[in-house]
């Protein structure tokens, strides 16, 4: 496919708090040994799509030594491949060299997009995993001679359950959008928007999107020009909201299950729904690559009790745990009881610890006989490197 994937490695609003702290939100592990940025960059792969830049804009330190040169996704190549895009490489940047906006990413970026040979874009936030046909939505871009083409659900029936940074779209009967309204927004939270009229009576739906778009390269470089030189910096409302009569933007109904996470309590429900055998058929439904590390295998000692969890690679149980999700190297002593909990990367849990709706950050040490507890909608956060 002649298409240059574009995917923003950050959240320009979240509530992740402590977890995004050491790392950009792309590089945030879900689901044991996987990471946000995989569904991401497999979704392009899947699809043909060879030719990939990653923007970020800070902590992608843990990213850039996850994605390396792309080899686990077959990006390592001569044409196309695997780029990340740091706000400090662009000879462009003002201050100190940090976006505060998608439209300044991209124009700051516009040397590196310019060089691709690709005639198409698609954008992509990395905030929600979903499997989706990239080439069934860039073949329905051209059929429908669409301008930009927007990818909405209509699966979110409460609007206060969506990311702050995504939008709501009013389209009308022929699919062509004609709002933009930000979820932020406190007007946009009134469930009646999603179901309106306009004066003569013709339907609109009001649907969520996700925040995939497709774009002509050219028409994205001169937009993206025209932006800058009037200031205009909020991609949202400066440009997709502010043209919907001029452009023809059409939307695209994705149908298929999907997870958004941009607080710490989506991210600890997202990971409890990946043990329900059901969701996590759905969520890999089609292969999702990711950096491969050659760990010896689980160890479960004697006498340990384990019961609908996730064990990654490393791991030595001699405790008991329940609904939970653990990463690579993960040790729980004798005696120890932990539930419902997202236990990361080289965690050590002591004897007799009793855990309960707790995220363990990496390198985490729970001393012996300490007892934590919170809730799925108000998890206890444990920063990375802490020792409890």
């Amino acid at each position: 496919m002649n298409v240059l994937g574009i995917i923003f490695a950050y959240a320009e609003k979240d509530n992740l708090r402590e977890l995004t702290k050491p790392r950009t939100l792309a590089s945030l592990p879900i689901g044991g040994k996987y990471r946000m940025i995989d569904f991401i960059l497999s979704n392009f792969v899947n699809s043909n799509i060879f030719d990939v830049s990653i923007i970020t804009k800070n902590n992608y330190h843990s990213l850039i030594d996850h994605v390396g040169s792309g080899k686990e996704w077959d990006l390592t190549r001569k044409i196309g491949g695997l780029r990340v895009l740091t706000p400090f490489a662009s000879p462009d940047a003002k201050g100190n060299g940090i976006y505060n906006s998608r439209v300044e990413a991209l124009a700051y970026n516009m040397n590196s997009i310019k060089s691709s040979r690709a005639e198409y874009i698609i954008m992509t936030d990395c905030s929600t995993i979903y499997n989706i046909d990239y080439e069934e939505l860039l073949r329905f871009h051209i059929e429908r001679h669409a301008d930009i083409t927007a990818v909405y659900t209509n699966k979110i029936l409460d609007p206060s359950l969506m990311a702050y940074d995504m939008p709501l779209l009013t389209l009308n009967e022929s699919c062509r959008i004609e709002d933009f309204r930000l979820s932020s927004d406190e007007k946009s939270r009134r469930t009646d928007d999603f179901k309106s009229s306009t004066d003569d009576g013709a339907a609109i739906n009001r649907s969520s999107g996700l925040g995939v778009f497709v774009i002509r390269k050219s028409l994205l470089e001169s937009l993206i020009a025209d932006a800058m030189a009037y200031g205009r910096f909020d991609f949202y409302k400066d440009i997709l909201q502010r043209l919907c009569g001029s452009l023809n933007i059409q939307g695209y109904e994705y149908t298929k299950f999907f997870m958004g996470i941009d607080s710490i309590s989506s991210y600890m429900r997202a990971n409890l729904k990946l043990l329900d055998t059901e969701i996590r058929n759905k969520v890999f439904e089609n292969v999702v690559y990711t950096k491969v590390k050659d760990s010896v295998p689980a160890e479960y000692v004697s006498g340990c009790v384990i019961r609908n969890s996730i064990i990654s690679d490393g791991c030595r149980i001699e405790g008991t745990i329940e609904n939970c999700v653990l990463s690579r190297g993960v040790k729980i002593a004798k005696g120890s009881i932990v539930r419902n909990s997202v236990i990361m990367q080289n965690t050590t849990i002591m004897e007799d610890v009793n855990l309960n709706y707790v995220i363990l950050d990496k390198d985490v040490i729970v001393r012996e006989n300490r007892k934590l507890s919170g809730h799925e909608t108000f998890p206890v956060v444990i920063e990375k490197g802490t020792i409890v």
